[in-house]
């Protein structure tokens, strides 16, 4: 992992606290909505960036994480069995012709689980997850 001088490492969780996670990351002052059938159910703000593994670490809770997919099953919406929370997504594949910046592996954190993060206060921008 390339990390930068500005990089800070931001610390998260699921309501509950089973799920803990912390992730590397230049100061985020940006979140992303997606109007997919999921994530405007959900209404989370999700970060800009998609984090590989070397950036992201679960700490604690991996007997507590569910997964759940569907359409073309190329994202693991991540969640708690015990609060429901949706801290993360997993990136599980990706189709042949795509050129975005998402690579299996990767992970894409629920702004609204990171701890001191005011994600009300980012400037936010909308995904079209309703044409993929």
């Amino acid at each position: 992992m390339n990390v930068q001088p500005n990089d800070q490492t931001y610390q998260g969780s699921c309501h509950c606290g089973a799920i803990r996670f912390h992730f590397t990351s230049e100061i985020i002052t940006s979140g992303r909505r997606c109007n997919c059938s999921i994530c405007i159910r959900k209404g989370a703000v999700w970060s800009k960036k998609y984090y590989p593994p070397g950036a992201f670490e679960l700490v604690s809770g991996a007997d507590a994480l569910a997964t759940y997919a569907f359409g073309e099953c190329c994202v693991s919406h991540c969640f708690c069995r015990t609060c429901g929370i949706s801290p993360f997504n997993l990136i599980t594949s990706v189709p042949e012709d795509y050129d975005g910046p998402a690579r299996p592996g990767d992970y894409r954190v629920n702004l609204g689980c990171v701890e001191g993060l005011d994600h009300e206060a980012l400037e936010i921008l909308m995904i079209d997850g309703k044409s993929f």
